[in-house]
């Protein structure tokens, strides 16, 4: 891959990050799981609700992006979500946890945010009802 082409795609993913923030106060960012880490999910924007951003581990990127918008919309309707706190979701029940050293996950976000933000973890409490959907790799990194 070119340079030129590189920063093109790094562009084009800055863009659509910031207005998806814009229209529905944040975006979802999929991590595809590695021999040592599992996949992962996480919000960017909730921080600019004045609230951690979330973090969902070992589960289907859709499962995980339904999960995380409903938390989402919660802290959109002023709700602020608090490690030790069990939340019961349509799709089943979290735990939060805090997540200390969040910036050696959440890249999108510290770069968004020019910094490390905090974040919580949110684990499942119950079997989620699984959402249907492929996981697959960011549309711009390939």
């Amino acid at each position: 891959m070119t340079t030129e082409r590189f920063i093109h795609q790094v562009d084009q993913y800055d863009a659509w990050q910031r207005e998806t923030i814009r229209l529905h106060g944040w975006a979802l960012q999929a991590v595809l799981g590695e021999e040592e880490s599992p996949p992962f999910v996480y919000t960017i924007g909730l921080y600019g609700f004045g609230h951690p951003e979330l973090i969902l581990f070992a589960t289907s990127q859709a499962t995980a992006a339904t999960v995380l918008n409903d938390l989402g919309e919660l802290v959109r309707a002023g709700r602020i979500l608090e490690p030790g706190e069990r939340v019961a979701l349509p799709s089943g029940g979290v735990h939060l946890l805090a997540f200390p050293e969040s910036e050696h996950w959440l890249y999108a976000a510290h770069d968004l945010y020019g910094g490390a933000v905090p974040a919580l973890l949110v684990v499942p409490a119950d079997d989620l009802v699984e959402t249907p959907g492929e996981d697959g790799c960011c549309a711009f990194c390939g």
